[in-house]
């Protein structure tokens, strides 16, 4: 089962809701992308159980940001 991460920040906020992350980029290859970092209570909030989870895949489909366990395989 996939997971939607949709809920919206509102930026006007609290900045400690707030985090900003640098696109990584090469000489070679220019943007390459960004990091994100979810907290242990946003995984929560995703349905994903951080103690018990030791990997998740993320990917990006129809603009959302999509998360799900990983499968052993992967």
């Amino acid at each position: 089962m996939t997971r939607h991460i949709d809920a919206f920040t509102d930026d006007s906020g609290n900045a400690d809701q707030l985090r900003r992350a640098k696109v990584n980029r090469t000489d070679e290859q220019g943007a390459v992308g960004v990091p994100i970092f979810l907290t242990a209570e946003e995984l929560e909030q995703q349905g994903i159980d951080p103690e018990e989870t030791d990997e998740v895949v993320l990917r990006v489909e129809d603009r959302f940001l999509l998360l799900d366990h990983a499968e052993p395989d992967e």
